[in-house]
């Protein structure tokens, strides 16, 4: 177990080196009231399936006999010097009298996918807020209040392929989130100690990596968003993530010379946007470094952007670590038969399932105070 934990905390100081890599200067973090603008759908959003929010599983937790009423606040919050380095945050609590102090809630952080904003994570922030969580969530970079049209990703990728300035493809996020969560933990109405996170598909990999960042990270769900990049490249396996997100590889094939987008591509331009993304910081070396905390992973089965023949080694050796520290069951994979890259109702319950479980199992009726 020892070699283990050592392991895990080489990954994260590696990580956290990269990380801070390539950041614009630093300034105090600070918090403000947001000023609503128009938010972008950035060209390569899915459009949300209405039946699959619509079922996301609402608590029935009363206060005094009565469900609880919600409140929201929106804020900025800032990470670093530039336009990108003011976050956008959303919050939705259970709604208390300002008279009445309550004891810190459960938090759980909820990351959108690629071309949507915080705004599409309503569904799932109220669910979990009605059920006495505080719910948040932030725009990534480039999207929502921070793309400033509706190419804004596209830009920025291709951006950070000619100039290696920004890792707008998951770091710069997970950078984000880190500051995230700096000021979460200072919040009186938040236990610091019990924060969760989720995400689905960009959101799902931004959560992978913030949790083997950071610690203070309790638990984690990653909906769709699991895969190994390196494995991906060695079984030619690329294609449709690729396709999600092609401008950069695009501009990488042409700055080549190539007629098409080929492999050696591929790994130049993963390695530019997220430099070892394909070796040591891919999931068989950072989603081990999670362990102990419970994370929970939910593909579809069929999903071409996240095969699943590409994690057996990354579960096998999680599973292993997981056994080792006499916690098998704070991980757990679970692959949807016959299901691609889509949410389903099944997943939002999984994943409500798995932060009543972990994220206060101990004091199971504070979320209903």
């Amino acid at each position: 177990m020892v070699q283990g934990v050592q392991e895990s905390e080489q990954v994260r100081a590696e990580l956290l080196r990269v990380l801070n890599s390539r950041r614009k200067k630093q300034v105090p973090l600070e918090v403000y009231p947001a000023n609503r603008h128009k938010a972008y759908c950035q060209m390569e959003a899915s459009p949300a399936d209405p039946s699959v929010l619509a079922l996301c599983p609402k608590g029935d937790y009363c206060h005094d006999n009565a469900p609880l009423e919600l409140e929201e606040e929106d804020l900025i919050l800032t990470t670093e010097e530039g336009e990108q380095g003011r976050v956008p945050v959303l919050i939705i609590r259970p709604k208390t009298s300002g008279t009445v102090t309550t004891a810190p809630r459960p938090a759980v952080v909820c990351l959108h996918s690629t071309g949507n904003s915080k705004e599409t994570m309503r569904p799932f922030m109220e669910a979990y807020a009605s059920s006495g969580y505080v719910a948040v969530a932030i725009d990534a970079r480039h999207h929502g209040d921070r793309g400033h049209s509706p190419h804004a990703y596209a830009e920025a990728l291709v951006a950070a392929w000619e100039t290696g300035e920004e890792m707008p493809f998951i770091f710069d996020t997970v950078w984000d989130i880190i500051k995230l969560m700096d000021y979460l933990t200072t919040r009186p109405d938040i236990d610091p100690k019990h924060i969760g996170m989720m995400g689905i598909s960009l959101g799902g990999m931004n959560t992978w990596f913030a949790a083997a960042a950071d610690p203070r990270i309790a638990v984690a769900v990653a909906l769709i968003g699991v895969q190994s990049f390196g494995w991906a490249i060695a079984e030619e396996k690329w294609h449709a993530r690729v396709a999600s997100i092609p401008y950069p590889f695009q501009a990488a094939a042409d700055d080549f010379g190539r007629e098409i987008i080929d492999t050696e591509t591929v790994a130049a331009v993963w390695q530019r946007l997220a430099p070892g993304i394909m070796d040591k910081l891919d999931s068989p070396h950072t989603i081990p470094a999670i362990a102990p905390r419970p994370f929970l992973i939910h593909n579809g089965k069929e999903d071409p952007r996240c095969p699943v023949g590409g994690l057996e080694s990354v579960l096998n050796k999680t599973t292993q670590v997981y056994n080792d520290m006499g916690v098998p069951s704070h991980f757990k994979f679970i692959a949807e038969e016959g299901l691609g890259h889509v949410v389903t109702p099944t997943m939002a319950k999984e994943t409500m399932c798995w932060f009543n479980k972990f994220l206060v199992p101990e004091q199971p009726g504070m979320l209903a105070n």
